[in-house]
């Protein structure tokens, strides 16, 4: 048994709470649910963006979930951020509700087909990235076994905008088109993002189709009933490229008929395969962002055997080398922490269309029942669906307009981390902060006296449409609105992650400036000595810790990171940070592994991991000859004469250097630590001064009104 799973099943032992882990890895039955091919423009977006949601319900009763729902999120996050660091990783079913009882699931794709000589032209019309220039592949069929490699094409990824400019989806497109000039009809396979399922997509370009446009498009997710062809999307990632390949090997190239030297198609294009009556469209993408994880992705056309085959193998519980299958709700968290914008979250185009009224607060009415975002690409951080050198494309014009614009776009898309240290949750954080405060008895008996207090705690879980200000501008600086929540504690650790769309940083800073409030001090951490992750947002220390450079970070992309926020009629503290996307590229740092892997090269260390031992470099090359290849030398041999005189005549004066340097580690540290600590406690004052005042409040009021 791996260890992640032992470590799980000692926790949950402890507490006492059954561990029905094998739903994470069993087959459940494939279930098919109708979709109303007359969706309204509405339908496209989430229930969870409306803030009236009840007490009763959360925000997580639509989406399916692989474990039992009992168990805390902290242990299932854990649980699936080790299947992904692992060489088994994690597998989505983007087609079907694989843990669902009840067909509510959110997280699901569409698939379109596009066939006709103006494929191309159509593409580059309507959607805003450029289709690349690169000829289909069709010579020299490769015949691994059963399987037949048909042809390559192209994938990339391109966004779908309103005529305004607003981002309404984000597509990826596999394009296999004829520059050549051959008598055979081009074709491209649009699969829409997560969540965006029931045909949307389909039924909004029909009517865009002329017959000069010399295409046709098709249904392939709802036509599968009538046709009888049934496509299905599944996906294969961990956070290593090589254990993506690696649980690949195992688990779906023999089925598919091709284990034996199986050729992995590069970024940026997608193999196309035929194999027991069935096509299969294979490519490197997750739905998620290199940030998270690595992996591939796989269309599935025909009667839908093979599909169901490769999904029951993978996840079949004797297969102790299969990835661990997960739903809807595993999904949603990973795309949080990773920053991706969510289809009916980030992304909801111009929003449903509302009738015009006469009454004058209905449109105020309407912002306080439910929030949509209505942002553009830019605002999203999605540049690269943009090419800015191309135009007479939907949304063409809103794009221009807001780069033009000399201050920048007016929103953009932050994460807000809401750590259960600096929050008083009365439903523990989710479930995982009594958990990993387990041993505190002060904490455990400070919870039980909450639970029988009767002041109403004013601290609560975020929600989709939340409000933010700046923390003790009495709600007078508004900081920017909740697009999305992730589930609490889901990410393993003791901190809710949502996303935020946040208004420009300068106005925000001149505001706190004019208040004369504390500026955003990125290099801050929380205060939480238990927590070994709490290096911070940006993840900068002042203070050296054992093992590190003690070099601090140099300054994050965006100028509001560790701003500390609050939720509007709420003691619900935050932090501001960046996207990861944004947040590693200017984290500086030597490379890693993954790095050289991007560029072809892999260092291989020595089994005895002595830095000083020559190391044997192995040089991976793509297709270039052999004199373009390179050797990459990191070391230094521990033979060189030179190296042993230095060593030896310069021994005290170095550990004397060393002893310096940690003496004046130790004593920044402490200084900060004490710092932070009398702020801490400045500001639990005031908050209890604050709570004092209410609860006075409310027994005056309940005294008048009983007498």
């Amino acid at each position: 048994m791996n260890t992640f799973v032992a470590s799980t099943i000692f926790i949950c032992s402890i507490l006492g709470t059954s561990v029905p882990f094998l739903t994470a890895w069993s087959f459940a039955p494939k279930h098919q649910y109708p979709t109303n091919g007359a969706s309204h423009y509405y339908q496209r977006f989430h229930p969870l963006l409306s803030t009236s949601t009840s007490q009763e319900s959360t925000p997580y009763d639509d989406l399916s979930s692989a474990y039992d729902r009992q168990l805390p999120p902290s242990i299932v996050g854990e649980a699936v951020r080790a299947a992904l660091r692992s060489d088994r990783g994690i597998c989505f079913d983007f087609t079907t509700n694989r843990y669902s009882d009840n067909g509510c699931d959110g997280r699901l794709v569409s698939v379109i087909k596009i066939r006709g000589k103006g494929t191309r032209s159509f593409l580059n019309a309507k959607f805003s990235q450029s289709v690349p220039r690169k000829s289909t592949e069709r010579d020299g069929r490769n015949n691994n076994g059963s399987l037949e490699l048909i042809r390559t094409g192209v994938a990339f990824e391109t966004g779908y905008l309103t005529s305004k400019g607003r981002i309404i989806d984000r597509i990826f497109a596999l394009t296999f088109l004829n520059d050549r000039g051959e008598d055979v009809s081009d074709e491209a396979i649009l699969i829409t993002s997560p969540g965006n399922s029931g045909g949307n997509l389909y039924y909004e370009l029909s009517p865009l189709v002329f017959p000069m446009d010399q295409v046709t498009l098709t249904d392939c997710t709802s036509s599968s009933s009538s046709s009888g062809v049934e496509t299905s999307v599944l996906t294969l990632a961990c956070s290593k490229l090589n254990d993506a390949k690696t649980s690949f090997d195992n688990n779906v190239a023999e089925l598919l008929g091709g284990r034996n030297g199986f050729d992995f198609p590069s970024k940026g294009v997608c193999s196309h395969y035929k194999s027991k009556g069935s096509d299969i469209y294979l490519f490197e993408h997750t739905f998620l962002s290199t940030d998270a994880c690595h992996g591939y992705s796989m269309v599935f056309e025909g009667d839908g055997l093979l599909s169901n085959q490769v999904w029951a193998y993978m996840t079949a519980e004797q297969n102790d080398q299969g990835p661990v299958g997960v739903g809807s709700l595993e999904y949603e968290t990973l795309r949080i922490e990773a920053g991706i914008p969510g289809y009916g979250y980030e992304m909801t185009g111009d929003g449903p269309k509302r009738k015009k009224s006469d009454d004058e607060d209905s449109k105020e009415l309407e912002s306080e029942d439910e929030y949509f975002s209505k942002a553009n690409p830019l605002e999203l951080h999605l540049q690269h669906l943009v090419d800015t050198e191309k135009g007479c494309y939907q949304g063409q014009e809103g794009v221009a307009s807001m780069m033009k614009n000399p201050r920048g776009s007016p929103r953009m898309l932050y994460q807000v981390v809401f750590y259960d240290s600096e929050n008083d949750f009365d439903d523990d954080g989710g479930g995982g902060s009594f958990l990993m405060s387990i041993d505190n008895d002060k904490l455990r008996e400070f919870q039980q006296l909450k639970k029988q207090s009767t002041v109403v705690n004013d601290t609560r879980q975020p929600k989709p449409g939340d409000s933010l200000y700046v923390l003790g501008s009495n709600e007078s600086i508004f900081v920017g609105t909740i697009t999305s929540v992730a589930e609490p504690n889901g990410t393993g650790d003791a901190k809710t992650v949502a996303l935020a769309l946040i208004r420009r940083a300068d106005s925000i800073l001149k505001s706190i400036k004019d208040q004369d409030l504390e500026m955003p001090k990125w290099w801050d951490t929380p205060d939480n000595d238990d927590d070994d992750t709490s290096s911070g947002p940006y993840g900068a220390k002042l203070s050296s810790d054992k093992g590190t450079s003690g070099i601090m970070n140099p300054p994050p992309l965006d100028p509001l990171v560790n701003l500390e926020v609050t939720i509007k009629g709420t003691y619900t503290i935050g932090r501001l940070q960046s996207l990861p996307s944004r947040r590693y590229q200017n984290a500086g740092g030597v490379a890693t592994i993954l790095d050289y892997e991007g560029r072809g090269e892999v260092v291989a260390t020595s089994p005895d991991n002595n830095a000083f031992t020559e190391p044997e470099i192995t040089v991976i090359n793509d297709g270039t000859d052999e004199s373009q290849r390179r050797v990459i030398d990191v070391t230094i041999g521990q033979d060189d004469p030179i190296i042993k005189e230095i060593a030896g005549d310069d021994e005290s004066i170095l550990n004397d250097i060393a002893e310096a340097e940690r003496e004046a580690a130790e004593a920044a540290a402490q200084a900060k630590k004490a710092a932070a600590e009398a702020k801490r406690k400045a500001e639990k004052m005031e908050m209890l001064k604050a709570k004092a005042e209410a609860a006075m409040a409310a027994r005056r009021k309940k005294k008048e009104e009983a007498s």
